[in-house]
């Protein structure tokens, strides 16, 4: 796969984008289909029994995790299983208690910083458990709903109960970690981490991009296109962000099971030219202090490009918002 500046450039300046799209999502497409045959292959091992499995999925911000989700479930229910997305944010102890109970212990946060949300301690791990092990026998369980306005989970009335060749699709910070995850009484349990993994070099190789400056561009304009978040406040939330993730996202590479390549060159020459529109929205100070997170003289070697159509199955759609407005 071309991750060079120069290969890259190519592609646009001879009017060959479009094959550069195909060729990047024909990966993610081989990957589907790696993981597919593993699932399926666990499927086939015991004839004649229910299979009730369930596919962990975690990585880092803005590695694609909630696209990928959905497009694992499309493909599995093409497949004749029946899937359910769930979401390790809905299992959240209530904003005040998890709070009290950092209190309670001394983990009181300085000036500048919050209290830990992402910690095993905010979920409330013995619900999910105890759920997903009475659905694992068969049982029926009724899903929780978290309320991130109010802080507060309550039980959402959508009921589900093994048909038949079922499948979990568990997303979130902590659905890896073996003491939320481990010992479920699944058939078969995948762990998959998804992250984009691919290095871009410059010119000359010298300078390159790496993973976390591609998700802090991917992130920057999603949130500002979406959730109405300014490019400065992803720029003062990104250490959090990052300090989380090498905390409890990065130790949970040891546990799995298949790596989901989540990279597409062709994103770089939009997101060159996206986060530069973006950044004349910020002070000299602010510019400065987006330089530690965004690489821009390796940027610099990559020709900005937009206008592009993508599949509407592409993980890049989540990102993908080509307007100032």
């Amino acid at each position: 796969m071309d991750q060079e500046a120069f290969k890259i450039n190519r592609y646009i300046t001879e009017n060959r984008f479009d094959d550069l799209i195909e060729l990047a999502e024909s990966v993610h497409e081989s990957q589907y289909e790696m993981l597919i045959r593993l699932i399926t292959a666990a499927n086939k091992a015991n004839p004649g029994e229910p299979f009730v499995g369930a596919v962990l999925i975690t990585g880092p911000s803005s590695s694609g995790k909630t696209t990928f989700s959905n497009q694992l479930e499309k493909r599995l229910d093409e497949l004749g299983f029946n899937c359910t997305v769930i979401s390790i944010d809905d299992y959240y102890r209530d904003r005040d208690e998890i709070i009290e109970n950092q209190i309670a212990r001394g983990d009181i946060p300085g000036e500048g910083e919050s209290y830990d949300f992402e910690c095993l301690e905010a979920f409330n791990v013995s619900l999910f458990r105890e759920q997903m092990s009475a659905y694992a026998r068969g049982e029926e369980i009724e899903l929780p709903k978290y309320d991130f306005l109010t802080g507060k989970m309550k039980m959402s009335g959508r009921r589900i109960k093994p048909e038949g060749n079922d499948i979990l699709l568990v997303e979130g910070i902590q659905a890896m970690n073996p003491a939320m995850c481990d010992g479920l009484g699944f058939s078969r349990a995948f762990k998959v981490y998804i992250c984009p993994f691919n290095v871009y070099a410059a010119d000359g190789g010298e300078d390159v991009i790496l993973s976390n400056q591609v998700r802090f561009m991917r992130r920057a304009i999603r949130d500002y296109a979406t959730r109405d978040s300014s490019l400065e406040y992803t720029i003062h939330l990104w250490p959090a962000v990052r300090a989380g993730e090498e905390k409890y996202i990065k130790p949970m590479k040891q546990y799995a099971d298949f790596f989901f390549n989540s990279s597409l060159p062709y994103e770089i020459p939009f997101l060159k030219k996206r986060i530069y529109e973006l950044r004349e929205t910020l002070t000299d100070e602010e510019k400065e202090l987006m330089g530690k997170y965004v690489n821009f003289e390796a940027l610099e070697h990559f020709l900005p490009y937009s206008g592009f159509k993508i599949p509407e199955d592409s993980i890049f759609n989540e990102f993908y918002h080509d307007s100032k407005e």
